[in-house]
């Protein structure tokens, strides 16, 4: 909690419960939740928050490069806690996102006159196909949290 607390501090954003118990739930999940997810997860601790405290959280989270928003297309956005270098596997059909570890290889540099006086503050890489339940099974619905995890490949 500690660590929670100073990272806050660091980036001089108010230590609060709600943003505390929002943080706890992200680092203690990787399956990239919803805000909703998030949500039911932490009003268990806190009966009284609100949705709009948990959303507002993570925008604030998310600004501050705390928390990554994945956006899978036509999708709802999803929160993941781990900020480190790493790329997502997003499956197009029931939109499991997985973590894939990105390590020993760099984000490929843009040349400046491609940028054209852009300022890129984050970078990701996304892998969209079929996850192996997809690519057997009939259509389905999406998993309630997205049924997602990190795995050991590298790339």
């Amino acid at each position: 909690m500690e660590n929670l607390i100073q990272q806050l501090r660091d980036r001089r954003i108010a230590v609060t419960p709600q943003r505390l118990a929002v943080m706890a739930v992200l680092q203690s999940r990787r399956d990239h939740p919803t805000a909703d997810h998030i949500y039911q997860e932490v009003r268990r601790g806190l009966p009284a928050i609100s949705f709009n405290t948990v959303y507002k959280t993570l925008e604030i989270l998310c600004q501050q490069g705390m928390v990554i928003k994945v956006n899978p297309l036509h999708a709802v956005a999803r929160y993941d806690g781990e900020t480190g270098q790493h790329a997502h596997l997003i499956c197009r059909q029931c939109h499991r996102i997985i973590d894939l570890d990105w390590e020993g290889s760099e984000v490929p540099v843009l040349p400046a006159a491609a940028l054209q006086g852009f300022r890129i503050e984050h970078s990701s890489l996304t892998f969209w196909g079929l996850c192996p339940r997809c690519q057997t099974s009939e259509p389905h619905e999406e998993d309630e949290h997205g049924d997602g995890s990190r795995t050991g490949i590298s790339l």
